[in-house]
């Protein structure tokens, strides 16, 4: 629920939601580069594999490991590929089908954030890896911060 108001030319809005904490990763190496992650809502994995597989092609992507993050297709993705800020966002961007506020936030925040722990009983579990030729530029020590953050239940 959401409650608004206005006071002269102040706007009040407050927001009413059950929401939960969850563990995340965040994008961000200890170097200042970011690792690649990818989000997907409502989308069967058939299709998260074939976009996921067409980005990897046109960029040269080491392999790119999908897990589904809740049920009905809800996938995340992730790709150890090091790359600065502005590439980044650009992969992502250019990635048909992304969660749009996935891509909003992260891009308000200065990186990307995927969940790792459970949420409504649903831990993430990995259900397909595409598998490349390249070499990952990436390792999972190399990330800087893992948060606790609060999301809203879907229930």
């Amino acid at each position: 629920m959401i409650l608004r108001f206005r006071v002269w030319k102040w706007r009040f809005t407050f927001t009413f939601a059950p929401v939960v904490d969850v563990i995340g990763v965040n994008s961000k190496m200890r170097d200042g580069r970011h690792i690649l992650m990818w989000d997907f809502d409502h989308l069967p994995l058939a299709d998260v594999k074939a976009i996921l597989a067409e980005i990897a092609a046109q960029e040269r992507l080491p392999k790119i490991r999908i897990l589904e993050s809740s049920k009905p297709d809800n996938y995340i993705a992730y790709c150890f590929h090091a790359c600065d800020w502005w590439n980044c966002k650009r992969i992502i961007a250019s990635t048909p089908c992304v969660d749009e506020q996935f891509f909003k936030y992260g891009v308000y925040r200065g990186y990307f954030t995927l969940r790792v722990s459970a949420k409504e009983g649903f831990q993430p579990v990995p259900v397909y890896t595409i598998h490349a030729a390249c070499p990952e530029t990436a390792r999972i020590s190399d990330l800087s911060s893992w948060v606790v953050y609060e999301t809203v239940l879907t229930a």
